[in-house]
């Protein structure tokens, strides 16, 4: 018997359906079997609901796919940096990737999070109301800009975390359209996404200039390892290489953890249990002493973190194409077929995660997160291509949350909050939050 269903719905209503609500549709999939056909014709598609089957397509035939049409978008922006290198590129740049992430690089990191963080609770001390998304989007970008490029962008970080913003609206709205325009024929959309593009690249390349200008001055930051290091013939990587490095830090490394930190308050505040026994947890502690050292042991903390990313997984989606006709647990693909894994869906799976719409860390507590099959649960993606980032992120993540939640209660304003699943996942029209000194 075939693990492949026919979906029972016509092409046009799917596609209807998905792009009216795609979080939506792949909820309704889920029922549909392990793997569920939408009968697109020449260029097979597939949603993948089975974790054995993801295992499949992420791990054990990894070889036999690419990255495909998110590839093709995502390259408009960042061209051929790590989020969209395929097979040898992929895994040369991932080799000189690696070494920004080992722990003497993650302690010092600690030190500049728990830094920008206490600027930020600085500023919001005569703050009554905020868009809390902003506030975590221009924090995470600062971060970002310190750890990896040695910048201090407090003048005009708005503007560039709006103009990565931008980037990601436009490259959405882009990945979810049948034709892909390109980004030289002047549409309005594609003016404010190129206008976006000039706006980061001016930072990039002054900081790449600057850094060779003051090469000690960088000496510890990504900028600095990839001005030393070489390529496959020896010769120093292009400024070209490193720029789309960059982008890919810039647009891959703030926003994701802003849009995660922004989830969490949200459910904080619709669980005042979770959030009360959270501050129990930090609010004797001082992370200014020993940052990295500390965030480690704040069990609780990650526990709500595991569970923010199981309900609101930031990268809620990942495709992959198949190169060649491929057999995954007995069933045959032909060359071209398009697989869709939900996290946002698989992570709702009821007899996986009972109740899986209440907040509840506690499932991943001692034992328990034992019990979850590896790939029902992947909020970092799996195989060669999984985040390279991910302990960066929760360090990140585990930091900010306990000294804003020490410090501060944030109060959710708005009636409704609709999830936006954009390159990441958003919440509409972002979180109002009234400010409440602890």
């Amino acid at each position: 018997m075939s693990r492949v269903k026919d979906v029972t719905t016509s092409r046009m209503q799917n596609y209807l359906d998905f792009r009216n609500d795609p979080l939506a549709f792949f909820m309704k999939m889920q029922n549909g079997g392990e793997v569920v056909s939408l009968r697109t014709g020449l260029q097979p598609s597939f949603i993948v609901n089975s974790p054995d089957f993801v295992r499949e397509i992420l791990v054990a035939k990894d070889a036999s796919f690419k990255k495909g049409r998110t590839d093709k978008v995502l390259r408009r922006t960042i061209h051929n940096g790590l989020l969209t290198a395929e097979k040898h590129d992929h895994k040369r740049q991932k080799s000189y990737y690696q070494p920004i992430f080992y722990k003497e690089r993650l302690n010092s990191y600690a030190k500049t999070i728990v830094e920008e963080t206490k600027s930020l609770v600085t500023s919001l001390q005569d703050v009554e109301y905020c868009k809390l998304n902003d506030e975590m989007m221009q924090l995470t970008l600062a971060i970002i800009a310190r750890v990896m490029f040695a910048t201090n962008v407090e003048e005009n970080k708005k503007q560039l975390a709006d103009a990565v913003s931008d980037t990601i609206e436009q490259t959405a709205q882009t990945l979810f359209t049948p034709i892909i325009v390109p980004l030289a024929i002047p549409t309005k959309g594609n003016k404010i996404h190129k206008k976006a593009i000039n706006k980061l690249e001016d930072m990039i390349y002054c900081i790449l200039h600057d850094a060779k200008q003051h090469p000690d001055q960088y000496k510890m930051t990504m900028v600095g390892m990839l001005l030393d290091t070489q390529n496959d013939t020896g010769s120093a990587i292009d400024d070209e290489e490193i720029r789309d490095q960059m982008m890919t830090m810039l647009l891959a490394g703030h926003e994701t953890s802003a849009n995660l930190l922004t989830w969490i308050f949200y459910a904080l505040n619709q669980n005042p249990d979770v959030e009360q026994k959270l501050y129990e947890e930090i609010k004797m502690i001082d992370l200014e002493q020993s940052p990295f050292e500390l965030y480690s042991k704040l069990n609780y903390t990650q526990l709500v973190i595991k569970e923010a990313l199981r309900m609101y997984p930031p990268a809620w989606l990942i495709y992959r194409e198949s190169e060649e006709a491929v057999e995954l647990l007995g069933e045959t693909f032909k060359a071209g077929s398009t697989f869709m894994i939900c996290s946002y869906a698989i992570h709702r799976n009821e007899k996986v995660f009972p109740e899986p719409e209440k907040f509840k860390p506690e499932r991943f507590a001692d034992k328990k997160g034992e019990d979850v099959p590896k790939f029902a649960y992947l909020p970092f993606g799996g195989g060669s291509r999984s985040c390279i980032g991910s302990k960066f992120a929760i360090m990140e993540t585990t930091l900010i949350l306990a000294i804003l939640v020490k410090e501060y209660k944030f109060k959710v304003e708005q009636e409704t909050v609709t999830p936006d699943p954009l390159v990441s996942l958003r919440i509409k029209e972002g979180l109002k939050v009234k400010v409440e000194k602890r």
